[in-house]
């Protein structure tokens, strides 16, 4: 991950550790709709803040 700084690719890498360590299906499943929630999220937010930059209303 050449893109991200020094400090997220090692947060990014102690995480995957994690997640590879972890044998719970159902806490994995909960971590992968954490993760698709705050994607989401994300994503919603970018639009927002994308559209006020460019002076436009956002779509709903």
């Amino acid at each position: 991950m050449p893109d991200l700084s020094l400090a997220r690719q090692f947060e990014h890498e102690t995480q995957a550790r994690a997640i590879d360590a972890c044998t719970d299906l159902e806490e994995l499943r909960a971590l992968a709709k954490s993760l698709l929630k705050a994607w989401h999220m994300q994503a919603e937010m970018t639009q927002h803040y994308g559209a006020q930059a460019l002076g436009v209303a956002p779509r709903p």
